[in-house]
């Protein structure tokens, strides 16, 4: 089976990985419309791989958390810098 990537992230980053190539994208404008796209997006059979920014999950808080913690094995949630090369200290 061949899985797509999603991309949750400021205008800028989604831009690019539309420009690359990524299946669906989401741009992160307020917690509750991004909290629903990633719990579509993790309940999709298609996606393999979602990349989040880090400032993104960050503002999305323990919400984020609780999400991932109990996600399935699939897809995977790949947290990478933004577009500022913003990432915390500690993942």
């Amino acid at each position: 089976m061949s899985y797509k990537i999603a991309a949750i992230g400021d205008s800028d980053n989604v831009a690019g990985m539309a420009l690359a190539g990524t299946a669906y994208t989401h741009v992160h404008i307020s917690k509750d419309s991004t909290l629903a796209k990633l719990n579509e997006f993790l309940a999709s059979e298609e996606i393999g791989l979602i990349i989040i920014t880090h400032r993104v999950a960050d503002d999305l808080g323990v919400e984020y958390q609780q999400i991932i913690s109990k996600k399935k094995l699939l897809p995977l949630v790949l947290r990478i810098p933004d577009k500022t090369g913003y990432a915390p200290k500690a993942d």
